[in-house]
């Protein structure tokens, strides 16, 4: 019983060990592949395909986020399906091009491998379009 006690004291330093690694590890500045910014869409190149966003970063610091969209990345167009009858069916995806982005629009980007390039740029609130 007592070896019982000593492993279940163990358990919580330890995970509170590896969520103090990974908050060090965020607050580096390396991006994994895969994690999401969001933001308002600040200007749009779509010949560079560069996208620069308002975003708010750490302890709630507003910083313009500029990002390199691959050419194989997707850009869509996230809207709400009113005939939506559960959670899958409630909003419907487009795809469409970079150039259909607008000033203002507010965007999910996913990035790739690369912390500078996204993978996928998501519009979820079209500009003046409300909620």
């Amino acid at each position: 019983m007592s070896a019982r006690i000593r492993h279940s004291g163990l358990g919580p330093v330890l995970a509170g060990a590896a969520l103090v690694a990974g908050l060090v590890a965020v607050g580096m500045g390396a991006a994994p592949a895969g994690e999401r910014r969001a933001g308002t869409v600040l200007a749009v190149d779509p010949q560079a395909r560069i996208l620069t966003v308002d975003e708010f970063g750490a302890n709630a610091e507003r910083r313009a986020l500029r990002v390199q969209v691959g050419r194989e990345a997707l850009v869509l167009l996230s809207q709400r399906n009113q005939a939506g009858r559960d959670a899958k069916e409630s909003f419907r995806d487009s795809a469409i091009t970079l150039a259909d982005v607008r000033v203002g629009d507010f965007v999910v980007i996913e990035l790739s491998d690369d912390p500078e390039v996204a993978r996928l740029v998501m519009i979820t609130l079209r500009r003046g379009a409300g909620s």
